[in-house]
């Protein structure tokens, strides 16, 4: 069976000479890290500037859509209340169903 230590560049140099270039079956481990290096900081560079692409498309997003605010209070006991600003609705414009755990809010408005 061979091991890594068969593979290995010879101690004496005269050997080597007279044997001629060995070859390993593993690659040398400098050579694999600086590739994992180089391409772990190619991903983090995509990261980064996804990450600034998408905080640049919510801030977009969030400048262009109409401020609605919602606020969770906690009350004691087993329910909860929501408040939210549904000031340019009428009540006929809003639904309000119960779907499984979600309470869902709509309002439906024609321009």
């Amino acid at each position: 069976m061979l091991c890594r230590m068969h593979l290995a560049p010879f101690a004496s140099s005269s050997l080597a000479a007279r044997l001629g270039t060995v070859r390993t079956l593993w690659p040398h481990a400098e050579t694999i890290f600086t590739e994992l290096q180089q391409e772990m900081e190619k991903a983090r560079e995509f990261m980064s500037s996804f990450e600034q692409l998408l905080s640049s498309q919510g801030a977009a997003a969030m400048e262009r859509a109409p401020s609605t605010s919602a606020a969770l209070a906690q009350s004691s006991g087993d329910g909860f209340s929501v408040c939210q600003d549904v000031k340019n609705f009428t009540p006929e414009q809003l639904s309000v169903k119960v779907v499984g755990r979600k309470v869902v809010l709509v309002g439906q408005k024609e321009t």
